[in-house]
């Protein structure tokens, strides 16, 4: 049974804002939250309802990059024109989300700031070098969604910000990518392991640029693979480096063992999971 609250509705962002600095939970798509708080587990005192605030749940374009809202859905992201046509990885992550319920009503934002590894949007995100966008009543600051990441349900996110938008730089039409996901059923499933990969490829050469990859549910947050991706770009991508260079995978994760899996399952499916996104990607 849930706990009497009080329910905070602004009308724009600096009301929200004002809200959070006062100590009140944000509360989105609430997926987690309102789970959490059946459960027992939370017992917020003040809660702000951010489901009003439309200029978070928008998805708009520079030059450069696509800028998502902290409100935009998963189901908003696998919807529109923006994102298929410049965030194509995003769009796959998000498209393998739980259920059409989940998808329509869990956002992007929520789902960056639970800090789950196993969280589908995340990798695709971090692969992309996406940068997340904190606002507080005392200003704004940007940093890097691998580093906002600190560990399994921690962010860098102070206690009166929010995060507002999630900036993404626009894939090339060139560029190439995927995202595999391994659970214990084809929907509804939990990461057991994940991978997201995107690169720029030369069929001719068979040499790839600007490399993306990012492995989830296998370490205490997700984390690109600087290194794998180093060996992407020196190498001729033929069958035999795509083998060997995904048969490293392993040495880039630090997976837990738990109900879902073992550690070493997941350190193997790590490497599967990159070596059929490589040949799909390349053969």
């Amino acid at each position: 049974m849930l706990k009497a609250f009080e329910l905070i509705r602004p009308s724009n962002l600096a009301e929200a804002l004002a809200a959070v600095a006062s100590g009140a939970t944000p509360l989105a798509g609430g997926t987690d939250l309102l789970v959490r708080m059946k459960k027992g587990m939370l017992a917020p005192k003040k809660i702000v309802d951010l489901s009003g605030l439309k200029e978070l749940s928008e998805i708009k374009e520079d030059e450069e990059n696509i800028i998502l809202g902290s409100l935009v859905t998963h189901g908003d992201v696998v919807d529109s024109e923006l994102t298929n046509n410049y965030l194509p990885l995003l769009v796959q992550g998000c498209r393998t989300v739980g259920s059409p319920q989940i998808r329509n009503t869990g956002t992007l934002g929520g789902n960056i700031v639970n800090a789950s590894p196993a969280a589908d949007s995340v990798p695709p995100l971090v692969a992309l070098g996406a940068k997340v966008v904190l606002s507080s009543v005392n200003g704004e600051r940007e940093m890097k969604l691998q580093e906002f990441l600190a560990g399994p349900g921690k962010t860098l996110k102070r206690p009166d910000e929010l995060l507002t938008s999630i900036v993404v730089k626009k894939m090339k039409p060139e560029e190439r990518c995927l995202y595999r996901k391994l659970g214990q059923r084809k929907s509804l499933a939990i990461s057991i392991a994940s991978v997201a990969v995107k690169f720029g490829f030369d069929p001719e050469t068979k040499k790839c640029s600007n490399p993306g990859v990012a492995f989830g549910a296998v370490g205490p947050v997700v984390r690109r693979a600087v290194e794998l991706e180093r060996l992407l770009e020196q190498k001729k991508l033929d069958q035999q480096a795509i083998k060997e260079i995904a048969s490293k995978a392993r040495e880039f994760c630090d997976p837990i063992s738990d109900i879902r899996a073992s550690a070493e399952y997941r350190r193997e499916m790590c490497c599967s999971l990159l070596y059929e996104a490589l040949y799909e990607l390349t053969c």
